[in-house]
């Protein structure tokens, strides 16, 4: 049996807060869908990259950035002090 029908409405106001109560699902179902979209876009925005671009002006790619984390924690393990990189170069094999 339809569950409006089983609250027995008699009233204006028996109709009126049965309307109420149905309005407030539907907010409560599109603050919950906006609030999940939200979430969304902040983990999506967590996901975009920025260009590492070093001060003469060289683009770093993933492959540099590699080579240049190995190289300074292996720097940092042998001088035991604070490292800076201030310029990276790609030495293409070509020219080897």
């Amino acid at each position: 049996m339809n569950l409006i029908l089983a609250w027995q409405i008699e009233t204006f106001g028996d109709a009126a807060l049965i309307s109420l109560l149905c309005v407030l699902v539907v907010f409560a179902v599109l603050i919950i869908i906006s609030l999940l979209l939200s979430l969304l876009n902040k983990v999506k925005a967590l996901d975009v990259k920025e260009k590492v671009i070093m001060k003469d002006g060289t683009e770093v790619t993933n492959d540099m950035m590699a080579a240049i984390l190995v190289a300074t924690i292996d720097y940092r393990k042998e001088k035991k002090e604070d490292v800076k990189v201030i310029s990276c170069k790609q030495i293409n094999e070509e020219d080897l």
